[in-house]
């Protein structure tokens, strides 16, 4: 089955951005605002230099994905060794080895 490809313009930063994306326009407006509001955040008064801006919004959000990645592993290490836990006490409950 295609993927529907749909036309969308984003302003990030001020600055208008035509896209074709398979993405719904919903999510793509969810993520321009995001890296809008970074950028905003970084900037506040716009007085950067747009190009310097997006490389500093790129880090901090690559950072955030980094971050949020290895929390993810840290939890799923955690949930195993709960879950191996869970399974020994369970075999000493029903008198397994």
């Amino acid at each position: 089955m295609a993927k529907t490809i749909n036309e969308t313009t984003i302003s990030i930063n001020g600055s208008p951005i035509q896209l074709r994306t398979d993405m719904s326009e919903e999510r793509l407006m969810q993520l321009a605002e995001y890296v809008d509001g970074k950028m905003r955040q970084l900037d506040p008064k716009g007085v950067l230099p747009h190009s310097k801006v997006s490389m500093l919004a790129s880090l901090t959000i690559a950072g955030e994905l980094l971050e949020e990645r290895k929390r993810s592993v840290e939890s799923q290490h955690d949930l195993l060794k709960r879950l191996e836990h869970l399974h020994k006490l369970l075999d000493e409950a029903l008198g397994g080895s």
